[in-house]
């Protein structure tokens, strides 16, 4: 029974960071993957809310390898 409580917990705490991902991710780190993003209407990214929830993972390496690029561009840039 404790399996079974810990791997609910699991869940919701996966279902909490993508939550909070996701509103982020939809303000922010969406345009700076997708040129296409930028200007989006509150209804379209309320149709991406649940997929950014379930895909939390997948986007966050994204959005950190794409600012590390802008990042790296943006310095080499400077020099």
């Amino acid at each position: 029974m404790k399996t079974i409580e810990f791997l609910v917990d699991l869940f919701y705490l996966y279902l909490f960071f993508g939550v909070v991902f996701a509103a982020m991710f939809l303000c922010r780190g969406a345009a700076l993957i997708d040129e296409a993003a930028r200007g989006i209407s509150w209804k379209t990214r309320a149709l991406l809310f649940p997929g950014s929830v379930a895909m939390w993972p997948v986007l966050w390496r994204k959005w950190r390898k794409t600012a590390r690029k802008m990042k790296t561009a943006t310095s080499n840039e400077t020099l």
